[in-house]
């Protein structure tokens, strides 16, 4: 259960971990696995922020090979690809281990991969890619990749058939996509609560002051209805706060920003039933990664890619992006003369890419130490693939510090069953740290990933929690607003 502010006042643990997204959650997991007394807090939900704006893929690594510079100089810079090689070597072994530790969060899906005349990189290029990608993977989950005539692939798969020409072939494999992401962040997090870390939401850290050897952490509670502050102590500080971290009170640093945002964007539409289930990868007409993902009944499109500096909470779709998004997908379809009016909604997220001058982006995981703010260490560059990757890190750089208290946990995060009856989802509401009506809708149960985003569903589920938290009827008017206006605010119309 969450436990009240008051009651961690003045406690002292051995780290505190800030942000309870993807990389928050498994670093909270793997210390408290390891023995140290960890405290996970989160100004929001868990997974409210950056892991719940995902594309929802498992991406198997073949954009990280893909350069920007000319082919040719690919022999002259051995720095730069042996980095990307061991980025997708990373890519690939995690994306083998959610395989098998998560694979009830994962759902796997039949990709296509067309290669259309004057494109920027050869058929036997992109083979060999894909062999590569599998091969730094230890064949472990292979992609089951193949290249056969476009003839073929019509034979085999109406949305290859729809391909706009000339084409050279189809490359066809198998990728995963997440049943639930919002979810593996909300598991991951109970876990570490099993473990013995101390979990608590809507609350905001307003101040780290370093007194000694200790960290002092200022919280503030953020729940409705609810106020109180709090001070801990702590060894040791992780912000894991993703694109935020730059912007966490205390945390700044004396240097440049460690993380640049990444914008994507990506759009719900609702394609022919005949494509239903299959996906396509692509580079668009920029030279970036470009994916039409299955999702259910329904398609995302996207996403883009675009440098940010703004405040992540600000971030909003723009009209220029979704323009682009149906272009590429009318380059690569052309029949279906997709149109705003094909779109159900839209949302965007901001990925936190490493950086070591503030401006200069790279794929890496890192875990920084600022030697002028001892004892505090920052996670950037992480994805949801790479979260359990990204939290051993952070894991690792305690230990150096701390010391070593216990072997790393290990086994399986299973996955809660999507489909309950209502006795069981007030369970849910009582038991899983839900605060608000929309903890409920979009990260504890499937109802907010589906097209009508859960609002066909919110007054039902409203009285169900309501049931269980002891809300008032007035309460429960404004989560249901609440939920409203958020649902509004991520989800855009078209």
């Amino acid at each position: 259960m969450r436990p009240h502010i008051n009651e961690l006042d003045e406690t002292a643990f051995d780290v505190v971990v800030i942000g309870a997204g993807a990389v928050g959650c498994a670093t909270a997991r793997e210390l408290a696995g390891r023995g140290f007394r960890t405290l996970l807090v989160e100004r929001a939900d868990i997974g409210s922020g950056t892991s719940s704006r995902s594309s929802r893929m498992l991406y198997s690594g073949l954009g990280y090979l893909a350069v920007r510079y000319p082919l040719w100089q690919m022999i002259f810079r051995p720095v730069d690809m042996i980095q990307r090689l061991l980025y997708t070597r990373s890519v690939m072994q995690c994306r083998a281990e959610l395989a098998r530790q998560m694979p009830g969060h994962l759902h796997k899906h039949r990709f296509h991969y067309p290669f259309r005349q004057g494109d920027r990189y050869p058929p036997w290029l992109v083979d060999t890619g894909f062999r590569l990608v599998e091969a730094l993977g230890g064949w472990k989950v292979p992609l089951d990749y193949r290249r056969i005539s476009h003839e073929q692939a019509a034979t085999e798969s109406a949305l290859a058939a729809d391909l706009g020409g000339p084409l050279r072939g189809v490359g066809v494999f198998e990728e995963y996509m997440y049943s639930w992401p919002e979810r593996i962040c909300v598991d991951t997090a109970l876990d570490a609560e099993r473990r013995g870390a101390t979990l608590r939401t809507y609350t905001a850290v307003t101040g780290l002051t370093r007194q000694g050897n200790a960290w002092t952490v200022a919280l503030e509670e953020r729940a409705p209805e609810a106020e109180g502050r709090a001070s801990v102590t702590a060894q040791m500080v992780v912000n894991a706060t993703g694109p935020w971290v730059d912007r966490l009170p205390g945390c700044g640093g004396a240097g440049p920003n460690r993380v640049v945002g990444l914008k994507g964007v990506n759009v719900m539409v609702r394609l022919p039933e005949r494509y239903r289930g299959e996906g396509l990868e692509a580079f668009s007409s920029k030279g970036e990664p470009f994916y039409v993902f299955p999702w259910r009944d329904h398609h995302l499109i996207g996403p883009t890619e675009t440098v940010v500096r703004d405040d992540p909470d600000d971030v909003r779709v723009q009209d220029h992006e979704i323009d682009y998004i149906l272009d590429e997908a009318n380059r690569l379809f052309p029949d279906l003369k997709l149109t705003r009016e094909h779109i159900l909604h839209s949302w965007c997220g901001v990925r936190p890419m490493s950086t070591l001058d503030g401006t200069t982006t790279r794929n890496a995981v890192r875990v920084v130490e600022d030697p002028s703010q001892p004892g505090l260490a920052t996670v950037t560059g992480s994805t949801i693939m790479l979260h359990r990757h990204a939290g051993r890190k952070a894991a690792r750089a305690v230990e150096r510090r701390l010391g070593k208290r216990g072997e790393a946990p290990t086994g399986p995060i299973d996955a809660p069953h999507h489909l309950r009856p209502d006795e069981e989802i007030g369970q849910v509401a009582a038991t899983e740290h839900v605060v608000r009506l929309t903890d409920l809708i979009r990260r504890r149960l499937p109802d907010g990933l589906d097209t009508a985003l859960g609002r066909d569903r919110a007054e039902h589920l409203s009285r169900i929690a309501a049931a269980s938290l002891d809300w008032t009827e007035a309460r429960r008017q404004d989560e249901l607003a609440h939920f409203e206006r958020e649902t509004a605010s991520i989800y855009q119309a078209p």
